[in-house]
């Protein structure tokens, strides 16, 4: 029984990534495959040109001699699980990688909904995506309206000394947007 291990690669947004395979599990009149998630990246028929699937044509390139694969200029939305299967009589997964790539910049907006009871809205959306999530705050503490679908990272919205703080965040990166802007009209009389 052949059985492979999942290895986890950190990768630079914009860089190239290489995902290769054990060839000794590989046996000739195969057929190959690269998937992401449910992705189909390259198919390659034993005695064929590989084939490109999607919107991976242009940005892999697959190598018959290794079956080893090349994403090109990776994004965020490229993070997943990449898993390389050898079918004959029986399928055989050959290669598992769990790609996270580095997060997006983010925008944050707000909106002043309530300054005499110091609330208001925060959106926070991931600049090269239609992620995003929505916060109500006040003065100390925001919570998730729309929760966000972030994949392999983590967006937050939180008050920081007078100011409101967008995060996003994984293993690799970190990047944040902030506003400086008072929020409250209360004063230390008023607070009584």
């Amino acid at each position: 029984v052949f059985v492979i291990s999942s290895e986890t690669r950190f990768v630079k947004k914009g860089s190239d990534l290489l995902l290769d395979v054990d060839t000794t599990a590989i046996q000739k009149g195969f057929v190959f495959t690269w998937k992401c998630n449910s992705d189909v990246v390259v198919v390659f028929l034993d005695g064929s040109e590989p084939s490109v699937k999607g919107k991976y044509q242009g940005r892999a390139s697959f190598f018959k001699q290794n079956f080893s694969v090349v994403i090109s200029n990776v994004q965020h939305e490229d993070s997943g699980n990449y898993i390389a299967t050898a079918t004959g009589d029986k399928e055989k997964n050959v290669a598992d990688y769990r790609v996270i790539v580095q997060v997006s910049p983010v925008k944050l907006t707000v909106n002043s909904s309530d300054t005499q009871y110091c609330n208001f809205t925060a959106t926070c959306k991931v600049v090269d995506s239609k992620v995003g999530g929505i916060y109500q705050c006040d003065n100390q503490t925001c919570r998730a309206l729309s929760k966000p679908d972030v994949k392999d990272s983590l967006l937050t919205v939180y008050v920081q000394e007078g100011s409101v703080v967008c995060n996003h965040r994984n293993n690799v990166s970190w990047t944040d947007d902030t506003h400086c802007k008072t929020f409250c009209l209360r004063t230390a009389s008023h607070l009584g």
